[in-house]
Formats: structure tokens, C-alpha cells, sequence
């Protein structure tokens, strides 16, 4: 055989060689990248599935469950005891908890189990608008944690991480974690008296009232209210939460402010500031102020008015008889006003359905109570 024919077939040969080789060496870097992927998902799950474990560790001393007796009449004149069960937190070394007002306001009797115990409870106050009531544990267990309170944490974004801590039935406290599906100012055509975090995490038999957490252990919120349709739930922010509480501790019920006016919104149009003053009640702290019906807002406490379910979560972090700011469009012009607010009168005339004036350009009021199971939330006036 020719020589130069061997050397072609050697070359052949070893061409043949480097090809497979070469096709191996890419499926074994493809199956090593794959495995180091897998090996670095599962080590993402692990550690996720860790930090769930730590944020309940941490936390889970805090929770107790809630029971509260009502006394009832029956027919045959006999009382008879309803009892309802919930979740509450600690929130004090003195022994304040916080519960839902749906299981503590009006109650005969409150007390709490905590690690197989029960405490008695005084009340120290209640708000049935947001659903929140603080109670004062007499007796305190020897060892028990808090639950922080901040009110600078930020609202969640979609799609973040909620854990929940709950007292399910008779359990003891267990964790359960969904996902931030919404910020909400109204369900429907209902008004909600401050911004409401949406979970997915279902609220269900003696759950109500639990704290909800984010993945890096910082309170977010507490359960206030159920929806049954979604199976999912609303908790109240933090910063309403403080705000609630401190009114509460302070003199036992929430101090609402009020300046005298209601709003309605021009719809189907897209102007800016299309909120306006559908009355402004005479004597009240708006008119002294110098506010006038038509006036359109534009920011409240230096928070934007864009819609009508804007204005109660802006009202809502006023103070009574504080001077809030007040911004309005009146024609051209862009005017600042300081009323002094006062406290929201017990009695007196609500919101209504503001008339619209010309068939053209209908607008609505913002007086509504979400339909939620568990809270009743009204705007009422500003």
C-alpha cells in the first residue's frame, strides 16, 4: 500500500477520533452545567425552605389563640354561650395583644391559651372599622416574644413571599405562606378606610387575627378580614396598624379626623384631578378653611388624590386636631389650604351619591363598606 494512502487513513482515523471525542466532551459539559443547575435550584429550595423555618422559629412565641364567650338569650329564657375562637399576637412586654375586634368587641369574657395555658384579658379597646382590638393579658406567662412593629416597613410588592402564623382550630401555633396578590384601596364599588394588603393565604377557623410576615422576618401586616370567593385574605398594613394601636392604648377607640366635606369623581374623562368637593358642610373645618364644593383635590396630607378611593387612606393617617395641608384646583389656579381637623362626629349627615350633572359625564360618590367577611370599613366623611 502506497504510503501516502496509509497516512491518509491514519488521518482519517484520528479525524474520526477528535469528532467523537469532541461530541462526548459537549453532551458531558452539557450534563455537568445541568447537574451544577439542578444542584443550585435544589440549593435555593433548601435555603428558602430554611428561611421559612427561622421566620416561624422566631416568631411563633409571639402567637396565642383568642377565645371569647357571648352570652345570648334563647327562647325558653336560658342564657346560652356562643363561643368564637381567633389568633392574636403579643405586642408588649406589659402584655398587650392584639386581636380581631370580630372576636373581642362585645364579649362577656376574653381570655387567650398560650403554650397549653390560659390568660385572662381586660380589654383595652376595640375599632370595629378596621377590625382591630387591643387586649391587656393580666397574668403574663413566664417566657413569651413580641411581634416588632415597625411602620416604616414599606408595602410589599406583588408576588412577595407572606408567612402567617396561626392557631388553626385547636393546633398550636402553625405557619402557613402564600403570596402577596394585591394592594387594595376598594373590593368593588367598596371603599376601604386605608390601603389592604391581598394574600393568598386562606384565613379559616380561629385564624382570624394572625400576623403576617415577610421572608425576611419583618411584620407586614395582621389578618383582618377573609375572601371566602378568592379563599384568600386581607391584612392591614403596619403603618395603619400602629396607628390604630396607638389610638387604642391612648384612650381606648380610635380617633378619627374630620374636615367637613364629600367627594365625588367625574368619570369618563382624562383630566387630572378629577376628584372634587361634592360639598363642603357649612361650619365645618373645611369651609373655615376656605375650601369650596367643586374644588378639585389634588393631594391630602401630601398624599395624591388621582381617584375617590384615594381620599380615605389619606384622611385616614390625619390626627385629630392637627392641621392637615390640603391642595385643590380651583379653575387655573393651584391653591394650598391648613385646615385644622377635628374629631369625626358620631352623628351627623354621611356621604351620598353625589348627582351627577349632566347625563354626559356621570360621577360617583366614595361612600361604601367593603362586604368582606370579617370587617366593615366605611369612608364615611372627610
Amino acid at each position: 500500500m502506497p504510503a501516502f494512502r496509509l497516512h491518509r487513513l491514519v488521518w482519517l482515523a484520528w479525524f474520526s477520533s477528535f469528532l467523537t471525542m469532541l461530541r462526548f466532551g459537549w453532551i458531558a459539559l452539557l450534563l455537568g452545567a445541568c447537574s451544577v443547575r439542578l444542584c443550585a435550584g435544589s440549593a435555593d429550595a433548601l435555603a428558602l425552605q430554611q428561611r421559612l423555618i427561622e421566620v416561624f422559629e422566631q416568631n411563633k412565641n409571639a402567637v396565642v389563640r383568642v377565645k371569647a364567650a357571648y352570652r345570648r338569650p334563647n327562647e325558653g329564657g336560658k342564657a346560652k354561650v356562643m363561643l368564637r375562637v381567633g389568633t392574636g399576637f403579643f405586642i408588649s412586654r406589659e402584655g398587650h395583644v392584639l386581636v380581631s375586634a370580630s372576636r373581642a368587641a362585645g364579649a362577656d369574657r376574653v381570655w387567650v391559651e398560650y403554650q397549653g395555658k390560659s390568660y385572662a384579658t381586660e380589654a383595652i379597646g376595640h375599632d370595629r372599622l378596621t377590625n382591630v382590638s387591643v387586649l391587656r393579658v393580666l397574668e403574663l406567662p413566664e417566657e413569651f416574644s413580641m411581634i416588632a412593629m415597625d411602620p416604616s416597613i414599606a408595602l410589599p410588592r406583588l408576588g412577595a413571599i407572606a408567612i402567617a402564623i396561626t392557631c388553626p382550630l385547636d393546633f398550636e401555633p402553625s405557619p402557613s405562606m402564600g403570596l402577596v396578590t394585591g394592594l387594595d384601596k376598594k373590593l368593588g364599588n367598596k371603599v376601604f378606610p386605608t390601603e389592604y394588603i391581598r394574600t393568598s393565604i386562606s384565613v379559616n377557623a380561629g385564624q382570624g387575627g394572625c400576623p403576617v410576615l415577610d421572608i425576611n422576618g419583618h411584620f407586614i401586616g395582621m389578618s383582618v378580614a377573609s375572601i371566602t370567593e378568592l379563599d384568600a385574605s386581607y391584612c392591614l398594613p403596619v403603618a395603619a396598624l400602629t396607628r390604630v394601636r396607638d389610638d387604642l392604648l391612648f384612650s381606648g377607640h380610635i380617633i378619627h379626623s374630620w374636615m367637613g366635606f364629600e367627594v365625588a369623581e367625574e368619570l369618563g374623562t382624562d383630566t387630572a384631578n378629577a376628584v372634587y368637593l361634592s360639598t363642603v358642610i357649612e361650619g365645618a373645618p373645611a369651609q373655615q378653611a376656605g375650601l369650596l364644593k367643586g374644588d378639585h383635590l389634588v393631594s391630602i396630607a401630601g398624599h395624591a388624590i388621582n381617584n375617590v378611593s384615594d381620599v380615605p387612606g389619606a384622611v385616614f393617617f390625619t390626627r385629630a386636631n392637627q392641621f392637615t395641608t390640603i391642595e385643590v384646583q380651583r379653575g387655573d389656579e393651584l391653591m394650598e389650604f391648613s385646615v385644622k381637623t377635628l374629631p369625626r362626629p358620631e352623628t351627623g349627615p354621611m356621604i351620598e351619591q353625589a348627582e351627577a350633572p349632566t347625563a354626559e359625564q356621570p360621577k360617583e360618590s366614595s361612600s361604601a363598606e367593603p362586604e368582606v367577611e370579617t370587617t366593615a370599613a366605611s369612608t364615611g366623611e372627610s
